[in-house]
């Protein structure tokens, strides 16, 4: 009997490890899907020729209202930058990032 209690409590702290370091890859798997989802729908939206403010709306409905979004230009094409903060626990990584491009449809030439 107490040889089955001192494995389990050797045992034990690889697996409170283990659990906690899949979480923590769980979490910064999800974050970064969320940030190439919203980046993705942003670009659509810009290439629909919607102004950037809709842009803008639309990258956060997805991402959260605390993610930080960028648009800019780079020549015929705008580039979506969507960053979502991780939780402090991740302590490695502050946070992730997405990037989506689209073209510019009809005449506009850049983010409005």
């Amino acid at each position: 009997m107490g040889t089955a209690t001192a494995e389990f409590a050797v045992v034990l702290p690889a697996i409170v490890l283990l659990v906690v370091v899949l979480t923590g890859a769980a979490a910064i798997g999800f974050s970064q899907l969320r940030a190439f989802d919203a980046a993705r729908s942003a670009a659509r939206e810009i290439a629909r020729g919607e102004p950037q403010a809709a842009v803008i709306a639309e990258a956060r409905k997805h991402a959260g209202d605390s993610s930080r979004v960028t648009v800019r230009a780079d020549g015929g094409y705008s580039v979506v930058t969507v960053a979502i903060a991780l939780p402090d626990a991740i302590f490695f990584l502050d946070e992730v990032d997405a990037d989506a491009t689209a073209r510019y449809e009809g005449d506009r030439g850049g983010p409005s």
